[in-house]
């Protein structure tokens, strides 16, 4: 049995969005699974849609959703 080569690429491509997204939306996944309040883990999904494509605000949204 004989795989497309386009077939295997779109699989790969698929496979590295679903990653990304993943990725991208962890910070607010921490948040609710740290049981913050409804308004700090609002903060954090509004900072990460809004400046989570810079690496600098992916990574303080993932500052404010793991901080005590």
């Amino acid at each position: 049995m004989r795989v497309s080569p386009d077939i295997l690429l779109y699989i790969k491509y698929a496979a590295a969005v679903a990653i990304l997204i993943v990725i991208f939306l962890a910070p607010a996944w921490l948040a609710r699974q740290t049981k913050k309040g409804k308004f700090d883990m609002g903060v954090v999904r509004i900072a990460s849609w809004l400046f989570g494509w810079t690496g600098v605000g992916w990574l303080v949204a993932l500052y404010w959703a793991v901080r005590k």
